[in-house]
């Protein structure tokens, strides 16, 4: 880790230590909504924000978690922001793509290198204009970026190539980022929910899908898929997502203890995903998955057409790019 990212680690865990009074907070609850269910490490992260902004705050501010999606998909809970029946949701950057192109840069392939660099564009001051924009255009405020690891394409059918992508049914969440990728890799993208998607890959509707190893591991793909095709196109952020004028109206104090928090959890957990990915690797291959290492430079390759789709990320792309020479 750079010297420049020491301290911002540094800065964010200092904090930690600081309260704020009952009467300062005002008693303020909010509730969160996410799709992961126990033993997922963003479980576990949901968790453990709760607990930090609960203990910092003396309990003046409680969050009452509704996990494993039951309140809705991650659509429906980001929609919830927007009514007022969620105030926070646990999820990718990338779902407010749908909102304002913007978001989807963090779905933009090929672009975040390794654990380093994905701390130096989201925890730097890179980051923190990144995520100004995107308040500016999605109405959303987000708060953190959590490592998820790589991810791979997971099929039914052999892949070792990006020519043996064609004509492939590949699931991928609803935002055209996703549905442009694959496209171009050559692939039939899908988009669907991922609450249909351990049926859909069952009963053959689709032949594979795309997602960090915490996911297909968590979610039991190995159960209806027997290839985890090591494309590594994204490396993707997840995130805590707030309507950003309700956020703008909590108290100060309230404020900065939700922000302070949730970058110094996010912090924790990315490193803690970083040191799972390993055994997350052995756990599938133990379960009967065969991992398949392919010309990543092949597939990144074939996407060269994507500047001219997302010209109004050019400049960001650049700038992100730029972030890790």
């Amino acid at each position: 880790m750079t010297t420049k990212l020491k301290a911002v680690a540094a800065a964010a865990f200092a904090v930690a230590g600081l309260s704020i009074t009952a009467a300062q907070a005002q008693d303020v609850t909010l509730r969160m909504a996410h799709i992961y269910t126990p033993g997922n490490i963003w479980y576990d992260a949901a968790e453990a924000y709760k607990q930090a902004v609960e203990e910092r705050s003396e309990g003046a501010i409680t969050i009452d978690i509704d996990h494993s999606g039951m309140t809705g998909d991650w659509p429906q809970a980001i929609e919830g922001l927007l009514i007022g029946t969620n105030d926070i949701v646990l999820q990718s950057v990338g779902t407010l793509d749908r909102y304002d192109t913007i978001a989807g840069i963090e779905a933009y392939p090929y672009l975040v290198r390794d654990l380093d660099h994905f701390k130096e564009t989201y925890f730097g001051d890179l980051g923190r204009e990144l995520y100004g924009e995107i308040r500016e255009k999605t109405g959303f405020k987000i708060i953190g970026a959590g490592y998820r690891g790589a991810r791979h394409m997971t099929s039914s059918v052999e892949v070792r190539s990006v020519e043996d992508l064609e004509g492939v049914k590949l699931r991928v969440p609803p935002l055209r980022m996703y549905r442009m990728t694959w496209e171009m890799l050559g692939a039939s993208p899908v988009p669907m929910g991922v609450d249909e998607l351990f049926t859909s890959m069952q009963q053959g509707v689709v032949d594979g899908q795309e997602n960090p190893l915490e996911i297909v591991e968590s979610q039991k793909f190995d159960e209806v898929q027997d290839y985890v095709v090591e494309t590594a196109h994204v490396i993707g952020a997840m995130t805590f997502i707030f309507n950003g004028d309700r956020f703008e109206q909590l108290p100060e104090d309230v404020q900065q203890v939700l922000q302070e928090e949730g970058d110094r959890v996010m912090l924790e957990f990315s490193d803690r995903m970083a040191d799972d990915e390993q055994a997350l690797k052995e756990a599938l291959q133990e379960r009967g998955m065969e991992f398949i290492e392919v010309d990543r430079s092949a597939f990144q390759a074939r996407l060269g057409d994507m500047p001219a789709e997302f010209p109004e990320l050019a400049d960001w792309v650049e700038r992100i790019q730029a972030s890790a020479e």
